[in-house]
């Protein structure tokens, strides 16, 4: 046991050099014999020599220390190999994300931006709508009264119509009971009425008329009748006609206001539902823009926790990589001493028996 733990501490000085093929043997021991554990153990090596001790122990440890090295080797490969594989896992993964992240908040952007435009074209068209909207009660306001205003003048000048054809009806029974031989006394109240009421009217038709039943009250004879009840029957058709144009003319501006009515209140319904609808978008942009905006705050944490978690396993990887790498190569040079200690042994062993004897002679 002593024996085993005496070669391994050889090897394990050994193995704290760093060597280059080039140098020999003595001078591959001689570097081990700097190092004042390596001293240590030559000074046993060379009294385990000079007792005659077996120097094929010692190759079998080596050749032990190269397996378990090469063991060891083999299992870090293997860890190596599946921290990579899981590695690229994880970072695939959160590649994907941050990918899902960024088109999130691209897309998320432009919907920002274009609800932001559109929210931006509804306002200004409700404006321009409501401006619309004033306009066109305005308008129907307006041409009602205008239409009122035609309608009542139709019915007074109707009425006017009326009494006046009245009074000419009057005039003519007075005109005919005088015709009759009535004395005009007993017509003359009568008479009186139905003047004064053409008066009244200041109608340049009736002049002619009122000139002759003034002349009628003064004198009656036949000729003068017959050429007032003429008159009368002509002012009488003309007042009818009059009527008569009065009433198409109330009839046709009554069509044409229901037409116009009807498009006025058409386009006003249009413009009330056009405005009720542009309103409720409105209602729906800001509440999509708000919702983007927090959906946008949230994608862009959300990408920048995927950003720092894919820095920190990138870092993490570079270290055991790193540390991968440093191992393997302590590895590799440790298996280098111990095949050169080997062949030291082996090969060589006069140079080492050679060089344990100068040893104690220099050192």
């Amino acid at each position: 046991m002593a024996r085993s733990l005496t070669i391994l501490a050889i090897v394990i000085a050994v193995a704290t050099a760093r060597l280059t093929k080039t140098e020999s043997p003595k001078e591959i021991l001689a570097q081990v014999n700097k190092d004042s554990f390596g001293n240590s153990i030559l000074s046993v090596l060379q009294l385990q020599l000079a007792t005659g001790g077996p120097v094929g122990e010692i190759q079998i440890l080596l050749n032990n220390i190269a397996s378990q090295l090469n063991g060891d080797q083999k299992k870090a490969d293997k860890v190596h190999e599946s921290d990579t594989v899981a590695f690229e896992k994880i970072i695939a993964d959160l590649e994907q994300e941050i990918a899902y992240h960024q088109t999130q908040i691209v897309a998320l952007s432009n919907l920002r931006d274009s609800t932001t435009e559109a929210l931006g074209e509804a306002e200004a068209e409700v404006r321009v709508v409501t401006s619309d909207i004033a306009n066109n009660e305005k308008s129907f306001a307006d041409e009602s009264a205008t239409r009122q205003s035609q309608h009542d003048t139709w019915v007074r000048k109707d009425a006017e119509h009326v009494d006046q054809i009245d009074a000419i009806d009057e005039a003519s029974k007075i005109v005919q009971h005088l015709q009759a031989g009535v004395a005009f006394a007993q017509l003359k109240s009568r008479f009186e009425k139905v003047q004064a009421k053409l008066m009244e009217s200041k109608h340049a038709l009736f002049k002619p008329l009122i000139n002759a039943l003034t002349q009628l009250a003064s004198k009656v004879d036949n000729k003068s009748i017959i050429k007032i009840l003429e008159l009368l029957a002509q002012i009488r058709q003309q007042l009818v006609a009059s009527r008569a144009s009065l009433l198409a003319t109330e009839e046709r501006q009554a069509a044409n206001w229901e037409v116009q009515s009807g498009h006025l209140q058409e386009e006003h319904k249009r413009l009330v539902e056009r405005k009720a609808f542009l309103e409720n978008s409105i209602v729906q942009f800001k509440v999509t823009i708000q919702e983007a905006v927090e959906d946008l705050e949230d994608q862009t944490l959300f990408l920048e926790d995927a950003e720092d978690s894919l820095a920190i396993q990138e870092r993490w990887a570079a270290e055991q990589e790193s540390q991968y790498e440093a191992q393997t190569f302590e590895r590799e040079q440790q298996l280098e001493v111990v095949e050169r200690l080997q062949e030291v042994l082996t090969q060589k062993l006069s140079a080492a028996s050679e060089f344990l004897q100068i040893r104690e002679e220099v050192f």
